[in-house]
């Protein structure tokens, strides 16, 4: 493989231009039309700009040729091959639309952030992002099914009781046993090293084999793998019951072990520990990061005083019959509530507060979207103290009070524009802010 590209990674949501002059510092082609080359980078990469949800396509830029790439809403990174060789030699990565790199943030949230990986596409330098570990499982199960057909034999060290003595001879519990009973004068008991597949070693990788299986038939596993791996899984499940187990914590890969041992035992190190080796594409949905965030952070606060917390609370929808365009339930991202106030969070990954002094139309138009939404969520209960929080990414902590006031009823609703920057070391003077908000 040739020296690995470094791409500049590109932001969602936004569409970039590599100009033909570019691409060809990238390659250094020199005798090929340039709408060739970067056509035929378009139609090599096409799985991995698909699964990233990059739009990409040739057009004239200057009058010259130039590749435009226009991304969605996930952030990750994919392998990209050269449009000289088809070879990978690079990775391409999407950010956050405003500089931020989320990577940092996304082991605080655990469970509640879903990645999505594709095992087909492997990336040529590591990630930030390890991949889960039913990876590493999968390729268990194949390199177990293949060592078993070596038979892999080794030596044990077991007692045979024989007619001879030998070198090995328990002459202590010969001379006891003689002793009380001498008629056995001529039973001996030896240790003797027999080959064998039934060995200790074995054993314990038969172990790791069931942790293998029990991570494959998890949910965490997509049903296409599980589905691939049923029959697989069905035979080894058979297979386990005719086999001794020892449980254990760690493996040693030995320099005389056979090469499909070491490989077994490679993986079942990566097993134990819950960390893949393996280094795949992947992607996640920003969006729905930046809800889950600010869900975080918010509920940190709220469960420091005391409140009730809802996450993703579901309204449900009722009608004899629903249009087919129609909703079935609204879904508030946050509800904060304690004695009679409630807080009705909105996470919205929009560049609203990066634009505090445009007044395009754009921005009214999506914000009034936003702030009906929000409100409406606040319509369905009859707590005294209404409030209302809409919460965009900006670089550093910001807090925004308006009131919506009803002229008829003279009641009036608190609305909340909060700035949250997506930076691990922001994370305490951001939840200050939102304590000083959250007023009981």
């Amino acid at each position: 493989m040739n020296k690995a590209v470094a791409f500049e990674p590109l932001a969602t949501l936004t569409t970039s231009i590599w100009s033909s002059d570019k691409m060809k510092n990238e390659w250094k082609w020199s005798d090929r039309s340039m709408e060739t080359v970067i056509q035929r980078f378009v139609d090599l990469n096409s799985k991995s700009l698909d699964f990233l949800g990059i739009s990409a396509k040739l057009i004239t830029d200057g009058l010259k040729p130039a590749l435009q790439l226009t991304t969605s809403k996930y952030v990750g990174t994919v392998p990209i091959k050269s449009p000289m060789n088809g070879k990978y030699e690079g990775d391409l990565s999407v950010r956050g639309r405003f500089g931020e790199d989320a990577a940092e943030l996304i082991p605080l949230l655990g469970d509640h952030v879903r990645i999505e990986y594709d095992d087909k596409l492997r990336l040529n330098k590591p990630s930030v992002i390890n991949p889960p570990i039913y990876i590493e499982c999968c390729k268990y199960i194949d390199a177990f099914i293949e060592a078993q057909r070596y038979r892999w034999r080794k030596f044990n060290n077991v007692v045979l009781t024989q007619h001879q003595p030998s070198s090995a001879t328990l002459w202590k519990e010969y001379a006891v046993r003689v002793a009380k009973d001498p008629s056995q004068f001529n039973i001996f008991k030896n240790e003797c090293n027999v080959l064998s597949t039934n060995h200790r070693e074995w054993r314990q990788l038969t172990y790791i084999l069931t942790l293998a299986i029990k991570e494959l038939q998890s949910q965490n596993v997509p049903i296409r793998t599980r589905v691939s791996y049923g029959d697989r899984i069905q035979h080894l499940t058979a297979l386990i019951r005719q086999l001794p187990i020892e449980q254990t914590n760690g493996i040693q890969v030995h320099m005389s072990d056979p090469m499909i041992i070491k490989k077994l035992k490679n993986i079942s190190i990566a097993i134990l520990n819950s960390k893949s080796n393996q280094q795949i594409a992947w992607r996640m949905d920003y969006a729905e990061f930046f809800e889950r965030f600010v869900q975080f952070l918010f509920s940190n606060v709220a469960g420091r005083k005391n409140a009730i917390i809802y996450n993703n609370a579901h309204y449900h929808v009722t009608a004899r019959k629903l249009p087919s365009w129609g909703l079935s339930y609204l879904e508030p991202d946050l509800l904060i509530r304690r004695d009679e106030t409630e807080y009705v969070v909105d996470a919205k990954y929009k560049s609203h507060l990066y634009n505090f002094d445009n007044d395009s139309e754009d921005l009214k138009d999506t914000f009034r979207h936003d702030l009906h939404q929000v409100l409406a969520y606040s319509a369905f209960n009859s707590m005294k103290n209404k409030k209302v929080v809409l919460a965009y990414p900006f670089s550093d902590f910001a807090l925004h009070n308006m009131q919506i006031i009803d002229n008829i009823s003279s009641s009036t609703i608190d609305v909340y524009l909060v700035g949250i920057p997506i930076e691990r070391n922001k994370i305490d003077l951001t939840e200050m802010g939102i304590e000083k908000l959250m007023m009981f």
